[in-house]
């Protein structure tokens, strides 16, 4: 098929996006309920700010045990702060009950793949930057 002709045709979309091998998007919008809204935060509500990028959420969830938690605590204490170095404090560790013993380890790991730069002092809060590795996959 030569690019410079082609024109896109209604059933093409639907093409693209094949679930499980088999069942295709028009058949799951069919058979499921009309889209009801996402639920929201209320005001005065915690929430966690994103959009968080799989490019970045994918190789930080390979970390170890918890790797998810505290994944998604950085994200939180990066939009609850609002900058980014964060301070990665036991209160917001408590959030998702992450030990500190096991955030240090697996933010160790997650700086070896290149997703965060961290500065450790004995008796403080670890000090974590939110990077983008460089070789990271555009999904």
């Amino acid at each position: 098929m030569d690019p410079a002709t082609y024109s896109a045709k209604p059933g093409d979309l639907a093409e693209l996006f094949v679930v499980r091998g088999e069942r295709r998007i028009d058949k799951l919008a069919k058979a499921t309920q009309p889209s009801a809204p996402l639920p929201r935060h209320r005001p005065g509500e915690r929430f966690i700010r994103g959009p968080i990028p799989m490019a970045w959420f994918k190789p930080a969830s390979t970390c170890g045990g918890r790797a998810e938690a505290v994944a998604v605590l950085l994200w939180y204490a990066a939009g609850f702060q609002r900058r980014n170095p964060v301070k990665l404090s036991p209160t917001v560790l408590r959030e998702l009950n992450v030990h500190p013993k096991t955030a240090r380890r697996v933010l160790i790991r997650m700086a070896k793949l290149g997703l965060v730069r961290n500065e450790f002092s004995r008796g403080r809060s670890p000090i974590v930057t939110i990077t983008m590795p460089d070789a990271a996959p555009m999904d």
